[in-house]
């Protein structure tokens, strides 16, 4: 064996004897034992420094668990009060949507009934109108049978007829009559009570229903707006 082989020999067997390796080892074996242990050792220097790595970053990891739970518990929190909000906005959104509901509801109501009476009212306005219209007729027709009146026809002893006109009859004025308070030219009213009380009452239920539908198209449109902006939060 040179001298070479020879050292070789004693480093291997010096080596195994440290690790607990005391099988008797040949000559011609040493090639294949020097392999496996340079193998062995560079598969433990492997596992030790993957070990250390290993350490390390389970060290580095429980680092990160310290330093983000805060942010976790914070983020927990976060959520909740998230979902709390979300559930919230969708109770108001459906309250907002059965109260524009009922909104819009009375709203067609009360411009049905505007409009029922719009036209009742514009059927005794054409019948006051009309009523109007015969007064002054049979008026006209009166004074005319007045004007006929007021000339009477006699006959002469000679046979003839001589129309005689009547004096008008005159009222002595001792003195005038004090000034009213009412207009001189007042606004022409119906003939009958009844009508224009129920005139009356049916303007004014039209006013009431006019300041409840300007009312609640203000409301329906400040729903609206709410439901809106309730909308966009949820999205």
């Amino acid at each position: 064996m040179s001298t070479n082989a020879e050292r070789r020999f004693v480093n291997l067997r010096k080596r195994l004897d440290q690790l607990g390796y005391r099988h008797p080892l040949g000559v011609e074996s040493l090639p294949l034992v020097e392999k496996l242990f340079s193998d062995l050792v560079h598969t433990t220097e492997s596992l030790r420094r993957a070990k250390l790595s290993a350490g390390k970053t389970e060290k580095e990891y429980s680092n990160y668990d310290t330093i983000l739970e805060p942010y976790k518990t914070e983020n927990a929190r976060l959520t909740r009060e998230n979902n709390d909000l979300h559930l919230e906005i969708l109770k108001l959104k459906e309250l907002s949507d059965r109260h524009v509901k009922d909104l819009k509801a009375s709203l067609r109501k009360i411009e049905h009934e505007t409009s029922d009476l719009k036209f009742l009212n514009n059927q005794y306005m054409h019948k006051i109108k009309m009523l109007e219209k015969e007064n002054k007729a049979k008026t006209e027709k009166i004074q005319q049978l007045q004007e006929k009146n007021l000339q009477a026809v006699v006959q002469t002893p000679g046979g003839r007829k001589k129309s005689i006109p009547f004096r008008r009859q005159r009222m002595q004025i001792d003195q005038l009559v004090p000034p009213s308070g009412v207009s001189a030219y007042p606004v022409p009213q119906p003939e009958d009570p009844y009508i224009a009380d129920l005139l009356q009452v049916a303007d004014n239920r039209i006013q009431e229903l006019q300041s409840e539908v300007t009312e609640l198209q203000e409301k329906l449109e400040t729903s609206e707006s709410g439901m809106k902006n309730y909308s966009k939060q949820v999205c």
